[in-house]
């Protein structure tokens, strides 16, 4: 499975468990609210109220639960994985821009070592902020060349900030997460291009 696919798929999984967790949560609020309210004195004397108190303190601990739970996965940055599979304008406009400022930089600034210009090929993946800053780079696949892969990640963090999210694009994410291919060419130039890996 291409890493493009295995994202979009977890992001298919964690939008359905949030579902699930909010459906719960609704689930439970009912079934607290349809319970008598209290009566401390009827609790000590009669079995059934006794039962519905420890239910009603049971429902009360699960509904705690689930929302510490939303409100410590709401508190997480969003990621946004973005592949050649997306399809939403608003992504594709903004990867078009981050890409041709990283090539800029690159072809401006190309990656040399003792004076000789260094070549080939790798996979980074990018991860940008809202903000437009370049939180992280990887290289998950090596141009066999370590210094090239470090220029390639130097690069990339030089060419930021990117600019913010539009209103459209924060919605759904905090940090959009990029896989793309460096190609340091012969004429060159620093071609990059969206990749599953």
């Amino acid at each position: 499975m291409q890493i493009g696919d295995a994202a979009e798929d977890a992001q298919k999984k964690i939008d359905a468990m949030q579902e699930q967790q909010m459906l719960m949560l609704a689930h439970l609020k009912q079934s607290l609210a349809a319970l008598p309210p209290p009566d401390p004195k009827q609790a000590t004397s009669n079995p059934e109220a006794a039962a519905r108190e420890e239910k009603r303190r049971h429902l009360m601990k699960l509904l705690a639960e689930i929302e510490r739970r939303i409100n410590e996965e709401n508190a997480r940055p969003k990621k946004r994985y973005i592949s050649p599979a997306t399809r939403e304008e608003v992504y594709a406009m903004y990867y078009d821009a981050l890409r041709r400022k990283i090539e800029d930089r690159g072809t401006h600034n190309f990656p040399e070592m003792a004076g000789r210009k260094l070549y080939g090929e790798l996979t980074m993946i990018v991860t940008v902020n809202h903000d437009g800053r370049v939180l992280d780079t990887e290289v998950v696949e090596t141009s066999g060349n370590l210094t090239l892969d470090r220029r390639a990640a130097i690069i990339a963090r030089a060419a930021a900030p990117f600019g913010a999210f539009n209103e459209a694009m924060r919605r759904k994410a905090d940090q959009i997460v990029v896989v793309s291919r460096f190609k340091f060419t012969k004429d060159d130039t620093l071609e990059t291009k969206l990749t599953e890996r």
